[in-house]
Formats: structure tokens, sequence, C-alpha cells
């Protein structure tokens, strides 16, 4: 639903943390200095206590991690890489297909998912975790396969900011063509309001559970998704096919919440039967709230 017909536009600064900022890198790093200062942590969760082998210094690499008897033998700086460092593959799939476009708060769907994606990214290049970012459009043509290298987090940057979102198409197609690119186990993380054939999606996520990932699903809805005004008369448009209705809210915003509950409610049973993770979100909310939830979740795997 929008109340303007206005262009979105690609603005990607965290409101919450940033105000008027819209450097998408910064935004990335403070959501996740924020979220790691708001857990009262000090080193960052890719790192366990298992030591499993030694790589070359690089530039940016946490000092309180090099091998320093190494380097008085050596005269040499290695990093000591523990067994999360070497095991762990995370796959981002962002929803690029015109309802991401909805805006009737901060900032449409799509920019909170892209503030999102690049705030993992950067968590991840923080852990030397190899992280690859797939736009699910009608094709898989943009993507960045995972990689731990120099110059990596920027890649994923420019390839949010110069992306395209419209479209009327059904993503597990675009799915079903990246689950050969996901050869090695690791998390497979989606992006989207899930505004498309649910079940189809969930069979693909079901998959890659099967295959031995772990799989969460961070479900982004506008604020009037969830809750329509309390009255007015509103014009609802389909982003993707331009289709068009005229209501006033008041004749249904009973029923339009119970319909949007019980869809939810059924989402996240059945994600729970899967084993999958099913993270509601709404781009009224502070992001590093949901990073936070999501380091939780890592901290306790490890």
């Amino acid at each position: 639903m929008r109340n303007s017909p206005e262009k979105e536009k690609k603005t990607l600064e965290d409101p919450d943390v940033f105000m008027a900022l819209d450097d998408l890198e910064l935004v990335a790093k403070g959501v996740v200095e924020g979220a790691l200062s708001g857990l009262h942590r000090s080193k960052f969760i890719g790192f366990s206590n298992e030591f499993d082998s030694h790589r070359d210094y690089q530039l940016g690499d946490d000092l309180k991690h090099i091998n320093w008897n190494l380097w008085g033998k050596t005269d040499k700086l290695f990093i000591k890489q523990y067994e999360s460092d070497t095991n762990l593959s995370l796959y981002i799939f962002l929803d690029q297909s015109g309802s991401m476009l909805t805006n009737n708060g901060k900032g449409s769907k799509w920019a909170y998912a892209a503030r999102a994606v690049a705030s993992l990214c950067y968590l991840a290049m923080k852990n030397r975790d190899a992280t690859g970012v797939y736009l699910l459009e009608e094709s898989i043509k943009n993507f960045i396969p995972p990689a731990v290298k120099m110059g990596h987090f920027y890649d994923v940057i420019s390839l949010l900011q110069n992306s395209n979102v419209a479209g009327d198409f059904t993503i597990t197609e675009t799915i079903e063509t990246i689950i050969p690119l996901c050869n090695r186990r690791g998390i497979v993380v989606l992006f989207s309001d899930l505004f498309d054939n649910e079940d189809e999606i969930l069979k693909k996520m079901e998959y890659f559970k099967m295959a031995g990932h772990e799989v969460i699903i961070f479900q982004i809805l506008d604020p009037y998704e969830l809750n329509l005004p309390e009255k007015g008369e509103f014009e609802f448009i389909d982003l993707e096919t331009g289709k068009m209705i005229k209501a006033n809210v008041e004749d249904i915003r009973d029923t339009y919440k119970t319909t949007v509950d019980n869809w939810k409610n059924n989402l996240k049973k059945r994600c729970k039967d899967m084993g999958v993770d099913w993270v509601p979100m709404t781009t009224d909310a502070p992001l590093k709230d949901i990073i936070i939830e999501y380091l939780l979740k890592r901290i306790i795997h490890y």
C-alpha cells in the first residue's frame, strides 16, 4: 500500500543510528558496532575456542589474534584461525520484487533489507567468514559468491547500491538456480516480505535445511501491512502488477488484522516444524535490535 506515487529513492541510511547519513558502509559499521555494544561483548562471535590453523596477517585483522610467538621465530605476522573460521559460509538472498518498494515509514522494505544485508556482511568480514550475496531477480545475474578477501565487503556495497528493484516474478525460480552455488554447508539467510508463493519458498528453504545448512528467514513488512490506519479512504496498489483498489479502512481494518495475524502465525509454525528460523521485521524497528538477535543466536550455537 502506498499513499504517494513517487518512485522509491534508495536512501539506505538507518535513521535510528545515523539520521541523515547516506553512506551504506558507515551504516553497516554503526549498526554492527552498536549491536555489539548493546550485548556488552568485547569479541566477535566468529572465533571459537578450538584452534585450527594459521593464515597470513591482512590489514585490518584484529591484533589480538596474532600469534606473537610465531612472529618472534619467523619475523612474520600470522593470524590464529579457529574452527569456526574455516567452517562457516554465509549465503544471503535479497528479494528484488516490486512489493519490496512499499514505503509507509522511514524507508522501503528493500532499503531496510539492504541495510541489514550490508550489516551482516560487515559482521562476517570482521569474523573472517565467507559471505555471498544473491539478488533474487527474474534470473540470477547479479550476485557475489562467498569469499574472504580484501575489498569483498565493498563489492557487496556496490552491488546493493547499483541494484534495481521492480517487477512481478517468482523468486523461487531464482532460488532454484542458486542451489548448486551453495555447495559448502553454512547459513542461508533470506530477506523477503514473502509476498509470493510461500509454499514454494518454504520448500526451497527446507531443501537447504536438509542439505545441512542453517536457514534463517527475515520477513520484512511495512507498518501499514501489519496494521491499517485507523480511518480514511486509501488506495491499495499492487507494486508488482499495478492493480489498484480503493477502500475505507474502517470497514476492513479488523478483518484485515485478523487475516494478517493468522498468516504470520501459520508461517511461524511451519518454519518451526521445518527447523527454520523465522524472524519478523518491520521497517520502523531499530535495525541493530535485529542484529543483536542474530548475534545471540550465533553465540548460543558456538
